[in-house]
């Protein structure tokens, strides 16, 4: 067990730095892209200074709060964005039959799947919300022994996004092409910028149970911004919920696998 994970953490860094390489050749485009996708995720925030400008509180959470939750599920997102967005381009290889090239190599498909490319536009993402989260910490005055968890935390969040992921796009095996379902990543990720409170009762128990978006963001934040006793026992229950969820999203697909047939060029 421990020399496959070694030699998957290999292959990954080797994948990686090819693909650091290749986008590295056409560097004005790279840059270009950061800014871009800073620009965007600025112009968005945007809307949380308006909101504050008119209210002094969401449903209890302060400025100063929501900004740390944006940012935290920002920087969530953007590491999934950066390294598992390719859990949702499935239909791009089961409509172009590269998945056959996978299917043929001794590695796990999934794996080869998420290092088969490397999202650069993610980086504008991941710079953005960790400025932001940075901030926040700074403006909440958080500097104690938490800060600890926090890359165990925001790993976490970005699990549950590659989870959301490979279940949606799993329906490409029985469509055999491009769905909208697989872009439900991003309208999650709207979801969780936000407090869970904000919702009616029925979102908020699918949101915590069903398609646990919740543990993204909301319910590590609480650890960090609010005087909640259970705070520690969120932290311990978020990593452990985004790894069933993985394994739940995983045997998923597989089972879909099972419907794949070949389609070629």
């Amino acid at each position: 067990m421990k020399n496959m994970l070694l030699r998957y953490i290999k292959l990954y860094i080797h994948f990686t730095k090819i693909n650091i390489s290749s986008f590295m050749e056409y560097d004005a485009d790279f840059l270009f892209g950061i800014v871009a996708l800073i620009l965007k995720n600025l112009i968005n925030l945007l809307i949380i200074f308006f909101i504050f400008h008119l209210i002094d509180n969401i449903k209890g959470w302060d400025f100063n709060q929501i900004l740390f939750l944006y940012g935290f599920s920002s920087t969530s997102f953007a590491i999934w964005h950066c390294f598992f967005i390719n859990t949702i381009s499935l239909p791009f290889y089961t409509r172009t039959g590269l998945l056959d090239s996978f299917l043929l190599k001794p590695v796990d498909v999934i794996f080869q799947i998420m290092a088969d490319s490397f999202d650069e536009d993610g980086i504008g993402d991941l710079i953005f919300g960790i400025i932001v989260l940075t901030i926040a910490i700074v403006r909440l005055k958080i500097v104690s022994i938490k800060l600890i968890f926090l890359p165990v935390l925001l790993l976490s969040g970005s699990l549950i996004y590659a989870s959301l992921g490979l279940i949606s796009s799993s329906i490409s095996f029985f469509t055999i092409g491009e769905t909208g379902i697989s872009n439900l990543v991003m309208d999650f990720f709207e979801f969780s910028k936000y407090p869970i409170t904000i919702y009616n009762d029925i979102l908020k128990i699918v949101f915590t149970v069903l398609i646990p978006i919740g543990f993204t963001a909301f319910y590590p934040s609480l650890f960090y911004i609010a005087n909640y006793k259970y705070g520690l026992v969120l932290v311990l229950i978020t990593p452990v919920v985004s790894i069933l969820f993985f394994l739940i999203s995983y045997k998923v697909w597989n089972l879909a696998l099972r419907h794949y047939s070949s389609t070629g060029n």
